[in-house]
């Protein structure tokens, strides 16, 4: 199991937690698992074809998935996950 966390603006969308456990072996796996418990969340991290959107960054423990192999970077046993969106304005 690994745990997710998810910025306060994005707690709506998983029940007001700050942290939830997940399982998977990849980071595909752990989202496809979020998304089941709470489907609401996905159109704010997926897009409609089934990849993450730009702007938002996971990070299994301090490494950031885009410098891994993607949606398909491996987790272990207690990994932690940071989902993290871009923050942009003018």
């Amino acid at each position: 199991m690994v745990t997710l966390r998810v910025p306060a603006l994005m707690k709506y969308y998983i029940n007001n937690h700050a942290e939830v456990e997940l399982y998977g072996s990849t980071i595909a796996e752990v989202l496809a698992d979020l998304i089941s418990r709470y489907p609401t969340i996905r159109t704010h991290i997926m897009d409609s074809n089934g990849n993450l959107r730009r702007h938002v960054n996971l990070f299994i423990n301090d490494a950031n998935i885009k410098d891994l192999d993607g949606l398909q970077s491996t987790v272990r046993e207690n990994d932690r996950i940071i989902l993290l969106p871009s923050i942009s304005g003018g």
